[in-house]
Parts: structure tokens; C-alpha cells; sequence
């Protein structure tokens, strides 16, 4: 599915131009802003409650219904106003084809979250993939037409209808909106904090996008926009897997502290396997991937991608703290960090784009990120965990290094091909092809006996219970 998108937006970057990917961008920043609120987090308490969702669905689903539709036509009224407001009055129409969005995610939040209560990953896969094939080609034929930002907010809310439509005939058992007054007050306990956190969240991811608008032009934006695309590979690779998985499986031992702390070290590992190849990889053949991809208009985009390939990798540890955090129920905890989160960043990003444009803006977020925001998450998690951060920081460690080298050798090669194809393809071979030699003996421990091949050395295989 990433491979897929990336596709996608490669075609689409030679069809548009910047203008329309930054004017979208606007829009789909206050979208994803104003929908962090849509459904007050009832979500992730139907995912993660004990109580069972026959006593709390069906007060759940009535209460996002109707934010989401308030704030959806909240949205569309002032869709004009928040346009001028961030700098792109372009962006208003797309802006108000994304408020149906926003009030289609309360009518499809409850589907949503018992399908990742219930462990149902193949259905919420289904679902993205009939979205995804549903709504792309549209999204390139009304790019074809002249459609501009608003046919990537159109395909947004075609998608979304028929994503949720797999998951609303997906579940166990369907809810019609209901009441009970004694569910209001834990489901509002549990949901504001973590609604107030995914604001400041989103808030962080797309302050960005709204503070650039008024400072530069929607091209300069949508150079942006690509570079932070790429850069949340990693994010993007893994996402989906922490936020549909991290919740209710870390909710069911957040009672023992031992199982919990196994737990946290061994996805720390895991999320260090992946991301770090991923960032490693993409700030060593950022030229050559921007080039290759994407064309040569958007060459400005290769110093910004250089910088928040970083970014990414964090941004993805990160996530995983968050959910962690919010499996245990701190979600007080999580509020705060994200306060202090935007506290650092938003006059860092002025400052940096002050000084070196956006660039400046990249480099804003690494250093709030890597020096504020994961070091808090870190200190959160161990201490809920009752573990020890040198744990965590020991399990991570080889993978960094691995990706290290990787990246070097990927860099050394990129150089020899004139051609960015080439230099891509030449590049990321061996970086792939040095980090899994590096990373192989820690990799086989995950593996089965029965699937590791007999020319693995012995030092590297897992014998079976009994051996």
C-alpha cells in the first residue's frame, strides 16, 4: 500500500504543480487539525476499555456522531475565513470539500475501533485497500481535468466512504446510536485528555503547513509538503501497525509491570529495526529519490528531505511511546509533553524559517522532537513500564549503527552513476543489502526455527522449547 501511494504521488507530481500541492496542504493541515477533536478519543476507550462495547458503543457512537457533525459545519462556514487566515484564500474550497470528511469520521469511529479491539488487521486492510483503490483513480483523472488541490480533497471523501463502508459490514456486531447517562462521565474522562492531545498533536505536525503559508508562497509550501511526505516514510510504514496494534495489546498487560516492560523493549527494538533503515537510507539518497520520483521541479525539496529524514525515524518512536502512554491510561501525561512539544516548536520554525527558509523550518523539528518531545515520551514509558531507560536505549542502539553504515555505503555508491535512476536503484541496493548482513542476527531471533535457512550461522538461530 506505501509502495502504491508513493506511486501515486509521484504521478501526481508530474501532473500538478507546486501551487496545487501546497494549496492542498492548507487545506488538508486544518482538516487534520480540526478532526483530531472529531471523535473527544471514544475511539481508542472502545479499543482499549475493559468493559465491553455492548455497555458503552452505543453512547460512543451517538456523542461522535454529533461533534463530528458540529464541527464539520463549523468547518464549511468558515472555510473562507480560515483560508485568508493561514495565507491562501485558494485553499477554501478544498477546505470545505474536507468538512464532509470530518463528518463522516464520527458516523464511522465506533466500526473503526472494534475492528481494532478485536484484532481484525485483515478487515482494516481491506478497508484501506478499497479506499485506496476506489479513490485514486478519480484523484488522477480529476488532476487530468484541471481539477487542482480540490481533487485530492474530493478523493479524500470518496475514499473515506468507501473505507468505512468495510469496516461498518467488517464488524462483529453493528450499534445504532444510543444513551446512557452513566457512560458519559469515564468515556469523557478517558477521551478529553487524549482528544486535547491528538489537537496538539496534529497541531504540532501541521503547524508547519499553517505558519508557512503566511510567510512564503503555496509553491514554496508544496515543495515542503513533498519533502515531509518522504521524510514520514517510516511513519507511514509502520504507522498503521502502532496505532491499530500498540493500543489494545499493551491496554491487556498494562496491569503487570513485567510483561509490560518486555513488551516496551521488544517494540522499541522492532520500530528500530525498520525506521532507522528507512531515515538512514532516505537522507543518503535524497537527491537522487526527489530526481528520480518526482522530476526535476522539485529540487528544492532534496535539502529540506536531507533534514527531516530524522525527523521521520523520531516522529515514529514517538508514536509508539504515545500509544503506549495511552494503553496505560496516562493520557494526562501525554497532554502535557504535547504542550511542551508545541511550546519549543512554534517559535522554533519561526526562527528557523527566518533564518534559512524551510530548511530552517526541517531543522526546527528534528531538534524539538529529538531534544523535547521523544526524551519526554522516553521518561513517561520506563517509568510506567518500571524500567530502566539504558534497556531501551540497549536495544536500539545496534540497529542505529547498522543503519549508519548502511547509509554510508548506499551514499558512496549513489555517487558513481550519473543518472538518478540509477544512482537510486545502485544506492539503496546495497544499503538494503549491508544493513540486513548487519542486522541479521539480531533479525533471526524474531524468526521461527522452522523458517531460518540452514546456511544461517548457529549463533544466529533460535532453538526450539526442549533442545
Amino acid at each position: 500500500m506505501r509502495f502504491a501511494s508513493i506511486a501515486i504521488t509521484a504521478i501526481l507530481a508530474r501532473l500538478l504543480a507546486p501551487d496545487d500541492f501546497g494549496i492542498f496542504a492548507i487545506a488538508l493541515a486544518v482538516f487534520l487539525v480540526v478532526s483530531s477533536l472529531s471523535e473527544v478519543g471514544l475511539g481508542s476507550a472502545i479499543a482499549r476499555s475493559a468493559k465491553e462495547p455492548d455497555d458503552i458503543a452505543p453512547t460512543a457512537a451517538s456523542m461522535s456522531i454529533l461533534v463530528s457533525a458540529g464541527l464539520g459545519i463549523g468547518m464549511f462556514a468558515s472555510a473562507g475565513w480560515l483560508a485568508s487566515a493561514l495565507g491562501q484564500p485558494e485553499a477554501a474550497e478544498p477546505i470545505r470539500v474536507l468538512s464532509i470528511c470530518l463528518a463522516l469520521t464520527g458516523i464511522f469511529a465506533v466500526p473503526g475501533a472494534q475492528l481494532v479491539r478485536e484484532f481484525k488487521q485483515n478487515r482494516i486492510f481491506l478497508g484501506t485497500v478499497v479506499g485506496f483503490l476506489v479513490a485514486n483513480p478519480i484523484l488522477v483523472l480529476l488532476a487530468v481535468n484541471g481539477g487542482g488541490a480540490t481533487a485530492f480533497a474530493w478523493s479524500r471523501v470518496i475514499g473515506q466512504v468507501a473505507t468505512g463502508l468495510v469496516f461498518y459490514f467488517s464488524t462483529s456486531r453493528r450499534y445504532r446510536p444510543g444513551w446512557r447517562s452513566q457512560c458519559i462521565g469515564p468515556l469523557l474522562r478517558f477521551g478529553l485528555p487524549l482528544a486535547l492531545a491528538n489537537l496538539v498533536n496534529w497541531t504540532l505536525l501541521n503547524a508547519d503547513y499553517m505558519i508557512l503559508g503566511r510567510l512564503v508562497n503555496a509553491a514554496e509550501v508544496g515543495v515542503y509538503m513533498i519533502a515531509f511526505n518522504v521524510a514520514s516514510w517510516s511513519t507511514a510504514v509502520l504507522g498503521s501497525v502502532l496505532n491499530n496494534v500498540v493500543v489494545p495489546a499493551f491496554g491487556r498487560v498494562s496491569h503487570d509491570r513485567a510483561r509490560l516492560g518486555n513488551a516496551l523493549t521488544m517494540a522499541s527494538r522492532l520500530v528500530a529495526l525498520l525506521a532507522f533503515p528507512v531515515g538512514a537510507l532516505t537522507l543518503a539518497l535524497a537527491g537522487p529519490l526527489i530526481l528520480s520520483l518526482f522530476g526535476a521541479k522539485w529540487a528544492e525539496s532534496i535539502p529540506v528531505l536531507a533534514v527531516l529524514a530524522g525527523y521521520g525515524v523520531l516522529y515514529t518512536f514517538s508514536l509508539l511511546y504515545v500509544n503506549v502512554l495511552v494503553a496505560a491510561g496516562r493520557t494526562g501525561r501525554l497532554l502535557a509533553i504535547q504542550f511542551l512539544w508545541v511550546v519549543f516548536l512554534v517559535p522554533g520554525m519561526l526562527a528557523g524559517e527566518h533564518a534559512w527558509g524551510l530548511a530552517g523550518v526541517a531543522w526546527a523539528h528534528v531538534l524539538t522532537i529529538g531534544l523535547v518531545a521523544v526524551p519526554a515520551y522516553l521518561v513517561c514509558v520506563v517509568r510506567v513500564a518500571n524500567i530502566s531507560m539504558a534497556e531501551v536505549i540497549r536495544v536500539v542502539a545496534p540497529p542505529a549503527g547498522a543503519a549508519v553504515v548502511a547509509a554510508a555505503a548506499a551514499w558512496a555508491v549513489s555517487q558513481l552513476p550519473s543518472s538518478p535512476w540509477l544512482a537510486l536503484a545502485a544506492g539503496g541496493t546495497v544499503g538494503v543489502l549491508v544493513y540486513a548482513c548487519l542486522v541479521l542476527p539480531i533479525v533471526v531471533r524474531f524468526v521461527p526455527p522452522r523458517f531460518v535457512p540452514s546456511w544461517v550461522p548457529r549463533w544466529g538461530r533460535v532453538e526450539p522449547a526442549g533442545s
